[in-house]
């Protein structure tokens, strides 16, 4: 995954090989950069035959599956910054005021605590739901009163919604602060975070099956 830019857009895109042999071959790495340079000046549906076809060149050359994953673009309406670490997690923030030490601060965040959503209004119900469903039964082994069940359960509640979402989790550089605390009077309009591979089931060898 990296981050890329031009004037106009930033865009953040995942290209998945099959092995890190490939992922570090300048080949793999220069069609990254060709692929994001198509994706920045272009309507992305104009370019995806190009695409395609650069994408079979290069797996002509060094004979292993690639594959576009995904790429999210956005119009620099507002103030937009990117931070990719060693090309495995990559992330952009846009902020409403200029700032370029908080938007890095805030993309170093994304990366290293991975928040569901911006805040609690933006995160995902069916999440939250999910969460008081496990609580609910952790707390059934309890013998304690309702009340005091109710409590704790609101309690475990309000500590995953902290540190889920991006606003409430402890600051990285001063976890006594949160990163409200931090934006003061600037506001974060939107952030991506992209790892290399999350949501894809690897696929287990099982080599004693095979001899």
């Amino acid at each position: 995954v990296n981050y890329y830019e031009d004037k106009k857009h930033s865009l953040i895109l995942e290209l998945n090989s099959e092995t890190d042999f490939v992922a570090r071959d300048n080949n793999f790495i220069s069609l990254a950069s060709s692929i994001a340079e198509k994706l920045l000046k272009n309507d992305p549906s104009q370019v995806q035959e190009d695409i395609t076809n650069e994408i079979s060149s290069v797996i002509s050359k060094l004979g292993e599956k690639i594959q576009l994953r995904r790429f999210k673009k956005i119009a620099k309406n507002n103030f937009v910054y990117g931070y990719s670490h060693n090309n495995k997690i990559s992330s952009i923030v846009e902020i409403k005021n200029n700032n370029d030490v908080l938007a890095k601060d805030i993309c170093m965040q994304i990366v290293a605590s991975n928040p569901l959503s911006l805040d609690e209004a933006s995160l995902d119900s069916e999440v939250l739901k999910n969460e008081k469903e496990i609580y609910k039964k952790e707390l059934e082994k309890l013998d304690k009163k309702e009340d005091i069940k109710r409590n704790i359960l609101d309690g475990k509640i309000k500590k995953f919604i902290n540190e889920n979402t991006l606003l409430n989790q402890p600051f990285v550089k001063d976890p006594s602060s949160s990163l409200s605390k931090i934006i003061k009077d600037n506001e974060v309009i939107s952030f991506v975070r992209y790892e290399v591979g999350e949501g894809i089931e690897k696929k287990t060898e099982d080599f004693a099956q095979e001899v």
